[in-house]
C-alpha cells in the first residue's frame, strides 16, 4: 500500500523535526520512496509503502510532536504506453 502524507511543522518546532528526519530509523515493513521539504505548505511531503494502515498510522505517529500530519492512500494508476 502506498500512502502520502504532507506534514505541516508546527511554529518553533522546525529544528526538532528536521533532526528527526536525519535521524529516523525506518521501522520493519515501511519503504520510504520520497521525502521532500518544501517551499511552503505542506513543509514536508512523504511518500511511502507500508503492508497496512495500523504499520502506515504508527510510523506517521513519530512526527506527530513537531508537525501536523495529513495521510491519503494512494492508488496506482496505469496510464497506456
Amino acid at each position: 500500500m502506498t500512502f502520502i502524507t504532507m506534514l505541516d511543522v508546527i511554529p518553533g518546532r522546525a529544528d526538532e523535526i528536521l533532526n528527526t528526519v536525519k535521524n529516523l530509523e525506518i521501522p520493519a515493513g515501511i519503504k520510504v520512496k520520497e521525502f521532500l521539504s518544501l517551499f511552503g505548505k505542506p513543509d514536508y511531503v512523504i511518500i511511502f509503502e507500508a503492508p497496512d494502515e495500523e504499520k502506515a498510522m504508527n510510523f506517521i505517529l513519530k512526527f506527530v510532536p513537531y508537525a501536523v500530519p495529513k495521510t491519503s492512500l494512494g492508488v496506482n494508476i496505469e496510464v497506456k504506453k
